[in-house]
């Protein structure tokens, strides 16, 4: 039989065993805890910092886009989260459209809001969109803060649709995209906007992370029933060169086809004859610019020079096989005018007569409050609101 008192010391040594082991244990805790809590916090302090060497910000967004922003706006203000609203049954056999750039903002940074019974009363049967994007001298690509993230544009638009298509009135989108040659952190659209250099443009695979946000939109277009989709917002412009623009246009077609069905836009300007290089094909409707005329040109003058530019784009849209041609955008001059509701009703004439639709850029609150304004809504009133198209 072993002595007690032996037995007792070897006790007593297990359990200080024990208790060094637990102290070992709970030491190893503390360290990676303190080594995991300064590297988190460094990562965020990079994430913060001036360097544009690497992707910063809140990480890779779907579609390579990238917020260089502060966190999402969706931690402060909840998403819509409704059902998909089906879109008006009539289909549009004439574009009696409005060109809506800030409707894509919510109203506490545009401060517009969409009055949809109004554009009702005006005769509008159609809406275009314009999310906007912005690519670097990288090629990288971020979302505006308001949106951050895919699945904040996905339910920003489909409230737009439920708001839109309740009142009758279909959507379309047309993405934007904008060149920034660096991207400002923490702010959302710093800088002046310009065009792509054509040096990056003619890079290769520049736009690769801005082709995989025209997918993800073209997914959202077909989920929300949007009536057409345009890849670009003139494109001949972003490019400045017609026949990268006309490539690209066409690259970009079979990624785009295989998730929106509805109809394909090309939203372009070509008031320059660029129709001339560019090739339509595959697209559904047309979208064109009037020349600029000056202010104290005759009407009638203004009228024939309207004419031939439509002319010119119908030849164009025959020659590819595009069944449809519009006026993809007209009426702001750019300081908060309009031009005047004469040349605007000569639009909507020569459109009603030559073309498939016009859209309008919708008249802002400061311009609905004069003269001019009402003058400008009778004419929209007066063309939009006939049976016979």
């Amino acid at each position: 039989m072993k002595n007690p008192l032996v037995v007792l010391k070897s006790l007593n040594k297990t359990k200080h065993f024990r208790l060094y082991l637990i102290l070992i244990v709970l030491g190893l805790i503390t360290l990676f805890s303190v080594v995991y809590y300064f590297y988190f916090q460094q990562g965020r302090l990079r994430n913060y910092s001036g360097n544009t060497g690497q992707s910063q910000g809140w990480g890779q967004r779907p579609g390579g886009a990238e917020d260089f922003g502060g966190p999402p706006q969706t931690t402060k203000k909840p998403r819509w989260n409704g059902l998909i609203s089906n879109p008006p049954k009539a289909e549009i056999t004439y574009y009696k459209g409005l060109w809506a750039g800030t409707w894509f903002y919510p109203e506490e940074r545009s401060g517009v809001k969409p009055e949809v019974e109004r554009y009702k009363k005006w005769g509008v049967n159609i809406v275009n969109i314009q999310p906007g994007f912005e690519i670097n001298s990288r090629g990288e690509t971020r979302y505006p803060l308001d949106y951050p993230t895919y699945e904040d544009l996905d339910a920003w638009f489909g409230q737009l649709a439920e708001l839109f298509y309740k009142n009758g009135i279909h959507l379309g989108m047309t993405v934007q995209i904008h060149y920034k040659e660096e991207f400002v952190h923490g702010a959302d659209w710093g800088g002046e906007t310009a065009y792509v250099p054509k040096e990056k443009a003619q890079s290769p695979g520049y736009f690769k992370n801005y082709n995989k946000i025209v997918v993800d939109m073209a997914k959202i277009a077909e989920k929300y029933h949007f009536y057409f989709f345009s890849p670009m917002g003139e494109p001949e412009n972003v490019f400045l060169d017609a026949k990268l623009a006309s490539d690209w246009s066409q690259q970009i077609l079979p990624q785009v086809k295989k998730y929106y069905k509805g109809k394909l836009y090309y939203k372009g300007d070509l008031h320059k004859g660029d129709g001339d290089v560019i090739n339509f094909k595959g697209y559904d409707v047309l979208g064109m610019v009037t020349t600029p005329v000056s202010f104290d040109a005759p009407i009638e003058e203004t009228r024939k020079t309207y004419d031939s530019n439509m002319e010119r784009v119908l030849v164009w849209a025959k020659r590819d096989g595009v069944s449809e041609v519009v006026i993809s955008e007209y009426g702001y001059l750019g300081e908060n005018k309009m031009e005047s509701a004469v040349r605007i009703g000569v639009v909507l004439e020569e459109g009603s007569k030559k073309l498939n639709g016009v859209f309008l850029t919708e008249p802002f609150p400061a311009i609905l409050k004069t003269t001019q304004g009402e003058q400008i809504v009778g004419e929209m009133k007066r063309w939009f609101l006939k049976n016979t198209f």
